[in-house]
């Protein structure tokens, strides 16, 4: 739940592309909301006002409308920023949850495959111990089996080994490679 200061500073942040003045003389009046409510009653104008972000809609559609006097050019891109803003209102919340799950997704199928890969590799490297192992009784019977066992053997540890170090690897560098491509989108998001 929001308290006071986190709501005020909501509703300005929704208001960033608005004037300075406008902003001002709003975020005043709404503290001075908050003020004449008193403290023990912040979570009912809260529920009263609705969601910052609705009520950042509400005053730009009221700055589109109301005469600025400014050219008719900027006057209705304020007006087309207003109608987006309260046709934005319903669609942000659901869309930022949609980038997070699908952001999500990715870790979850990124994570799987490397497991896969690696758990692939502990296969093969357990595979070949036991035919090192298996070569060594079967060396009395026949040492040309005996040599395939040990041969198939190393070599089934050997690969097993180099995909577990490529997964090490790789692990390493799609996780930071996710991390940084993450931060760079939020950067981007927190700059417009």
């Amino acid at each position: 739940m929001l308290n006071r200061n986190e709501y005020i500073t909501q509703l300005k942040k929704y208001l960033r592309k608005l004037p300075f003045d406008e902003i001002k003389e709003a975020v005043d009046y709404y503290e001075q909301y908050f003020d004449d409510a008193g403290e023990e009653n912040e979570q009912a104008v809260i529920a009263e006002l609705g969601t910052p972000s609705a009520v950042a809609s509400q005053i730009i559609a009221s700055f589109a409308v109301k005469d600025t006097g400014v050219s008719e050019k900027k006057g209705l891109t304020t007006a087309w920023m207003a109608i987006l803003a309260v046709f934005a209102s319903p669609v942000a919340l659901p869309l930022a949850l949609l980038v997070a799950v699908l952001a999500l997704i990715l870790v979850v199928v990124m994570g799987s495959i490397i497991l896969s890969i690696g758990m692939t590799g502990a296969g093969l490297v357990l595979s070949g111990i036991a035919g090192i192992i298996v070569s060594v009784p079967i060396l009395a019977q026949s040492i040309p089996t005996a040599i395939l066992y040990f041969g198939v053997g190393l070599i089934c540890s050997g690969i097993g080994l180099a995909l577990i170090i490529w997964t090490v690897q790789l692990s390493k560098k799609s996780f930071n490679a996710l991390a940084k491509k993450m931060g760079e989108f939020i950067l981007r998001r927190n700059k417009k």
